[in-house]
């Protein structure tokens, strides 16, 4: 798989953002941040590896004369801070059109390049693709950093309790052996607390709204702790309406939480905005989607499964069927070719055991832990847990996970026994 170039765009014109959104190219990542705000994208810049920042200069987008508007100036300050603050990360300027003029202030001030808004694909990806030679020389020069946390992100078309009871005993399994945060975003919100007996001083809406305060001392103190040792970060059971999340933030927050926890889960379930799904999953190392043998539950999966993939997002993904009964159509394997997902793991329905579970506030790996939905968890688990020490980032992580979920073939008479 080709390695992902990544690009911080600054701009809030529609033409620009829809003009890079339609790129097809999808080694090529564009990470849009609406303001000129220096610290969010240095932010992101230590989150990420960046390629190059393109400044859109909306100053230009007017046929007047702009040459000492503010507007103009701002976006020269912009760019000389940025070239000074990181001095090997290019600045390439975007606008619809340039004079001489303009051209030699914003190379005087920094820029490595312009762009015009509206350039072919080609021209585009050429322009681009003269800076991820520096890029990965730089990434090569730079200080080895520590080895991140892993981050799971766990998909459901349909609202259910089931895709939390997964994330909440998948991510009591890796704390056994691993720190391991769990982040439930899905829907009803806040459902890993309500079955854990836990509740949360900080939410996860509080921590995009704080970046900056994100350290181990907040984390020790605000996220709810389980007695197993696990970590829980949730939605708020009401969040507000208004409440925005941006690809700046999201991969920043991520990039925190890796350096503290050596083991992510995200729950999903229930959570069907696309634009929501592939923002989040730009940002995590595999994905398991959470299906059932209803004709409703696969119909909805797979709609939200071809939704993801025209966006590219799916390509480290394993296939999770959730109660599973074998002697009833359709059978895992046609469900799993259907999808064309590689079949992880089946679940069985287990309602007594979930039931007692939901209620107590006790997990499923303690109250039976040689029920078949125990050790199956526990399989799972410990199969993700091997990828992270068998492959590195290095390595190409995403690939070589999907050939760990392609080759992990588990005979269906031991599932199913």
């Amino acid at each position: 798989m080709q390695e992902s170039r990544n690009y911080i765009v600054v701009s809030n014109g529609d033409e620009c953002i829809r003009w890079l959104r339609n790129i097809s190219d999808h080694s090529s990542k564009f990470i849009f941040v609406e303001e000129q705000d220096i610290r969010k994208v240095l932010q992101l810049v230590d989150a990420v590896d960046i390629n190059a920042v393109l400044l859109h200069m909306r100053s230009q987008d007017f046929r007047q004369e702009v040459a000492l508007s503010p507007a103009f100036l701002q976006e020269i300050a912009f760019i000389e801070e940025i070239s000074a603050t990181r001095p090997d990360l290019p600045v390439l300027a975007l606008a619809e059109t340039a004079d001489e003029q303009l051209l030699l202030t914003i190379m005087r001030a920094g820029a490595r390049d312009f762009i015009r808004i509206g350039t072919k694909e080609n021209e585009l990806l050429a322009i681009l693709g003269r800076y991820s030679l520096r890029s990965a020389i730089r990434r090569e020069q730079s200080t080895p950093q520590l080895e991140s946390g892993q981050i799971t992100a766990i998909i459901n078309a349909r609202p259910s309790p089931d895709s939390a009871m997964l994330a909440i005993h998948l991510a009591q399994a890796m704390q056994e052996t691993e720190s391991t945060l769990l982040v439930d975003l899905g829907i009803p919100h806040a459902d890993s607390l309500l079955f854990m007996g836990l509740q949360g001083k900080y939410s996860f809406v509080d921590v995009m709204r704080n970046l900056a305060r994100v350290d181990a001392t907040l984390i020790d103190t605000g996220f709810a702790r389980h007695r197993s040792g696990l970590s829980v970060l949730s939605m708020p059971d009401d969040p507000e309406d208004d409440f925005q999340i941006s690809p700046a933030d999201i991969y920043t927050v991520l990039r925190t939480l890796r350096k503290h926890f050596s083991q992510v889960v995200i729950n999903l379930g229930g959570v069907t905005r696309v634009d929501f799904l592939q923002l989040l999953l730009s940002a995590v190392d595999r994905t398991i989607l959470v299906a059932e043998q209803s004709v409703p539950s696969c119909k909805r999966n797979y709609e939200l499964l071809r939704a993801l993939r025209a966006q590219n997002e799916l390509q480290n993904t394993g296939l999770v069927l959730d109660h599973y009964l074998p002697r009833l159509l359709p059978d895992a394997d046609n469900i799993a070719s259907s999808f064309d997902l590689p079949l992880l793991t089946m679940l069985p329905p287990a309602g007594m055991i979930r039931l007692s579970s939901v209620n107590t506030g006790d997990s499923i790996l303690e109250l039976s832990p040689k029920s078949q939905y125990a050790i199956r968890i526990r399989e799972l688990a410990q199969t993700l847990q091997d990828s992270k020490d068998k492959y590195t980032h290095k390595q190409g992580l995403l690939a070589s996970l999907q050939r760990i979920f392609s080759d992990w073939h588990i005979s269906r008479s031991k599932l199913l026994s």
